[in-house]
């Protein structure tokens, strides 16, 4: 596997007198902000954009004129996550099959009317997201997987990154299991695609451990020759815990991490360890 250059959430805690009396602070090593208050639910500085919002087929009507209507304005990045979106719903009815066949219809005379243009738009709309019931599925379809949440989760930040025989998605979230303001839990999911084939997760964690540092006290909970999965916890006053997974695809390689305060994981440890059981790669 050759070396490629990885962004890479790592946290490093700075507690200092935040915006509030008795809140905390941290920021990680790509510069973004935390805020933990006195019961643990964590707040970012971002404002955040409603660019990503889960479809469900209770409003299939709607948001299938949402694509068409945002593709005829020219916000087709947009109307793309839609219909992939859209695309991704489970054929549970007849309604919904309807309405799949008139996207895929509408995706079908599009790719032929664009052509490698309808190509490079598809890839940059590489994250979309569907709402069964009370379960939300995140889709990414550049270096592909499919993430379960049972709970709320907002899209802080998606990026991306291509050079020749790689790619790389960084995606950030924020989780609710409460329906109160701030975040239970923040996950990111760094997905890589290389050249070769990566000969086992040691070969990944060995990669990431070459181009950035972190303190974390790991324990291994199992392992074997594709995945590698740990508990953490910081080594610093917050005291922040979580999960992190490491897995490997044939060329592909996975970290998933969700952290939290400790006193929130201990409450909703199972959930969190549902969530990193609900990670899975075609």
């Amino acid at each position: 596997m050759k070396h490629a250059i990885v962004i890479l959430l790592l946290i490093v805690s700075i507690p200092v007198q935040a915006q509030m009396p008795d809140w905390a602070m941290m920021k990680d090593r790509e510069g973004n902000t935390y805020y933990f208050d006195k019961s643990g639910k964590i707040y970012t500085d971002e404002n955040i954009k409603p660019a990503y919002k889960a479809v469900a087929k209770d409003e299939l009507e709607y948001y299938t004129s949402k694509v068409k209507t945002l593709w005829k304005a020219g916000y087709r990045k947009q109307a793309l996550t839609i219909a992939k979106s859209i695309m991704a719903l489970r054929e549970t009815s007849q309604h919904v099959i309807n309405g799949k066949k008139d996207i895929a219809a509408f995706l079908r005379e599009n790719q032929m009317k664009h052509g490698n243009r309808f190509v490079d738009i598809s890839r940059e709309a590489w994250l979309y997201l569907t709402r069964e019931g009370s379960r939300m599925y995140l889709f990414n379809d550049k270096v592909p997987y499919i993430v379960s949440i049972a709970g709320n989760a907002e899209v802080i930040s998606a990026k991306s990154l291509d050079s020749l025989q790689y790619s790389q998605t960084v995606l950030r979230t924020g989780i609710r299991f409460t329906t109160t303001k701030g975040y239970d839990a923040i996950m990111t999911i760094a997905a890589e695609s290389f050249a070769g084939t990566i000969e086992s997760v040691n070969v990944l964690q060995q990669h990431w451990k070459n181009v950035a540092f972190d303190t974390f006290q790991r324990t291994l909970i199992k392992s074997n020759d594709s995945m590698a999965l740990y508990s953490f916890i910081t080594a610093d006053a917050l005291q922040l815990v979580g999960l992190e997974l490491f897995m490997i695809k044939e060329n592909r390689g996975y970290m998933v991490r969700i952290f939290t305060t400790k006193e929130r994981f201990n409450q909703y440890k199972d959930d969190i360890a549902a969530i990193i059981d609900g990670f899975s790669t075609p």
